[in-house]
């Protein structure tokens, strides 16, 4: 909502001396027009129920501030003034039908004018309740006004109650032209209001036609005729031409009537009355569809925002970590090429690096918002591209067999860690070191964990493995599968066979299909 700094700033901008007068000398006139409408229209069992003029101020004072300003509200008095001395009613009832309008708009101002502004603009699905708590408490004094009002002024019918009457009258014109009009779009929000296209305008198209097989059919039920259409246009657009279609709806119902398409003749004022009610509050509905809709598709235009905007951000980051991984390893040739003694340590330092760059890359590739859809990595897959250096020219050299799990993104990097030193420590005491050796990995899910079972077969006995408790592989694994993952592992090794048990989490994991048997994946 405008501050009231802020609405006299603009007054100043928009309200310059030479148009000011014309804007409020337009609203004046615009509601002296709609009072003089509801006064004449008293006689007629249908159009007595229409009094404009009360919603039509309270919608403009709340959804153009500056209009909200003293000569706003005279210029209304002014108008007010007019009309009823052309109605020629006298001075005490004048009076009395001034308090009863002022004192509508009054009260219905000052509630909405305390909600926020986009509850004013009815851009939030609770703004619909929010205006139904505004509207009803000025109802409510709009029952009490008018009957006083009743018996020396107007008579209301015999069938239906004093307070009834008034208070329904109210309610059924400030549904009707509130919701238009708080809706109404800024100088900016034209784009895309109405629709263009023939397969966008069905939903109005049949509301037309619904509304003519309700004449058609006639009877009471021509009133609901065109509910479903008008649903279906509270899906489809927002929320201004939704109110706008309502208010037709409304508009439809009173011409409908008054003009005998639908025979009304045969009810007493108190069904009528009754009805209309009913059509009004009918309205309520496809607001509040149009409302969640509206920040439905708010929310999903955001996503589609950060949705792009996270994939350039990681397009830039992967670019930036290769360079980074390329840069590292340059750092490290360098480094080592006067220090010949360093060069086994540097060849194991870039063959993890390499390690850490395929998995890392295995995150970027699943990540990307355009692949979101697509397949997920893949246990095996990691296990596959982090042994893939080892893969000898004559056939495999390692086979993966069991369940496949989707591997949550955030222990990609901690599990290709493990499976490059395991391998490693294979390459120079186990089976990836011997020419006839054999690496099998098998993947079991249970509820709560998983097992990996890494099993190394040579083809000759050997001593066991060179992890020791005190060697970097043994921290390693410690820290990263009890620390970091919270899991355990364990090892065994008999001549010519080394197996190590990995239990970790299962709610690291997603769960895949099963595939038909145990099916090898080779990289």
């Amino acid at each position: 909502m405008l501050s009231a700094g802020e609405v006299d700033a603009n007054a100043r901008r928009l309200l310059t001396p030479k148009r000011a007068w014309l804007y409020y000398l337009v609203f004046g006139g615009a509601y002296s027009a709609l009072f003089a409408l509801g006064v004449y229209t008293e006689n007629n069992i249908v159009l007595s129920l229409v009094w404009p003029a009360n919603a039509f101020m309270l919608g403009m004072l709340v959804r153009f501030p500056l209009l909200a300003r003293p000569p706003g509200w005279i210029a209304c008095l002014i108008g007010c003034a007019i009309a009823l001395a052309v109605v020629g009613y006298g001075p005490a009832v004048d009076a009395g039908l001034a308090a009863y309008g002022f004192g509508v708009v009054a009260i219905g101002y000052v509630l909405l004018s305390s909600f926020d502004r986009v509850d004013q603009r009815l851009e939030r699905p609770t703004s619909i309740f929010y205006l139904l708590a505004a509207v009803v408490s000025a109802c409510v004094y709009a029952g009490i006004a008018g009957s006083a009002l009743s018996g020396p002024v107007f008579s209301t019918p015999p069938t239906v109650s004093a307070f009834r009457f008034w208070f329904s009258v109210e309610l059924l014109n400030q549904l009707a032209f509130l919701p238009m009009i708080l809706a109404f779009p800024g100088a900016r929000q034209w784009s895309g209001q109405f629709p263009l296209t023939l397969h966008d305008q069905a939903p109005i198209i049949v509301l037309v036609l619904s509304a003519i097989a309700g004449i058609f059919f006639g009877g009471m039920a021509a009133f609901a005729f065109p509910v479903p259409a008008l649903l279906w246009c509270a899906i489809s657009y927002r929320v201004f031409l939704t109110a706008l279609l309502t208010f037709s709806f409304c508009a439809w119902a009173v011409i409908a009537a008054t003009m005998g398409y639908i025979d009304v003749s045969n009810l007493s004022q108190s069904t009528v009355l009754s009805i209309s009610m009913g059509g009004a509050l009918i309205t309520l509905g496809p607001l509040i569809i149009s409302t969640t809709t509206a920040t439905r598709n708010e929310v999903l235009d955001q996503l589609r925002y950060l949705a792009a905007e996270r994939e350039i951000v990681s397009n830039e980051l992967e670019h930036r970590i290769k360079n980074l991984f390329a840069l590292v390893n340059g750092l490290i040739s360098l480094s080592v090429r006067d220090n010949p003694s360093m060069k086994p340590l540097a060849s194991t330092l870039r063959d993890r690096l390499v390690a850490l760059q395929h998995a890392q890359g295995l995150i970027w590739t699943d990540n990307a918002p355009s692949n979101a859809a697509g397949r997920l990595t893949s246990l095996r897959e990691l296990v596959a591209v982090v042994l893939s250096p080892y893969q000898g020219d004559a056939g495999s050299r390692f086979a993966i067999y069991g369940d496949d799990v989707f591997v949550d993104s955030g222990i990609v990097t901690p599990l290709a860690l493990v499976f490059h030193e395991l391998a490693t420590n294979s390459v120079k005491h186990g089976a990836l070191g011997d020419p006839e050796g054999m690496l099998e990995i098998h993947i079991r899910r249970d509820i709560d964990e998983l097992h990996i079972k890494w099993t190394e077969k040579a083809s000759r006995p050997h001593d066991p493995p060179g992890i020791t408790a005190a060697g970097f592989g043994s921290k390693l694994l410690d820290l990263t599968i009890k620390s970091q993952l919270r899991g355990s592992y364990s090892r065994t090794w008999t001549a010519g066979r080394m197996d190590i048990e990995i239990t970790l989490p299962g709610k690291l994991f997603h769960a895949v299909p099963r595939e038909p048997g145990d099916i090898a994946q080779q990289s």
